[in-house]
């Protein structure tokens, strides 16, 4: 760093212990250079090597920031694993799948009122078939049977009711009247299944139907 003319005038510090350069060079360029641990996430086993704690939420970050202010520059010029547009694009590409990540947990993290997530289904009673749903806005019970005339149980699994509070969201209207559609060709169906199995048709068909 004296040769080119960046000192480094103050020691970089990690989990209030001096980092140790040479040996997070030795680390990173041992496993292709910085682009590849970026690519590949190899910074928890950087972090082992630099015998550094694991708690550390931070660490790849850190580490990543280190090495580029005092290190990539002579990993190029001795090494050349790879260029600073390379590096650009490794870091873009880690920071927009972070983004997704965050982005995807945050849709299924809250659930209001005990539902099970915002993002399921929505589910409605379906008349059509007979099933009763509780009373004080309770749900319909999964799994309710229609059963064949040898009375060997068809089982019929109906979602649960659409919570209130979501019944005025246009996307959920929307999936709601596709899913009544949906139930009401499965009622069809279902009639159009009780009416073979009761005319009469051999044993075979109805194993089939």
């Amino acid at each position: 760093h004296h040769s080119p003319g960046t000192p480094v005038n103050r020691i970089p510090i990690m989990a209030k212990q001096v980092l140790d350069l040479y040996m997070l060079y030795t680390l990173v360029t041992e496993k292709g250079g910085l682009v590849e641990v970026i690519n590949k996430k190899l910074w928890r086993e950087i972090t082992k090597g630099l015998s550094l704690p694991t708690s550390i939420t931070s660490a790849a970050f850190t580490l990543r920031t280190q090495y580029m202010k005092y290190l990539y520059p002579y990993e190029c010029e001795k090494r050349g694993l790879s260029n600073p547009n390379e590096l650009q694009a490794a870091i873009d590409s880690n920071r927009r799948e972070g983004r997704r990540q965050g982005f995807g947990g945050s849709l299924f993290a809250y659930s209001p009122g005990g539902t099970h997530g915002l993002l399921s289904s929505p589910k409605l009673p379906v008349p059509a078939l007979g099933l009763a749903s509780a009373t004080n806005g309770g749900a319909i019970t999964p799994g309710q049977k229609i059963k064949k005339e040898e009375d060997s149980p068809i089982p019929i699994s109906m979602p649960s009711r659409l919570p209130v509070s979501l019944a005025g969201h246009p996307v959920v209207a929307a999936q709601a009247a596709a899913v009544q559609v949906a139930a009401a060709a499965q009622a069809a169906a279902l009639e159009q299944l009780r009416e073979k199995l009761e005319s009469g048709e051999p044993p075979e068909k109805k194993l089939a139907l």
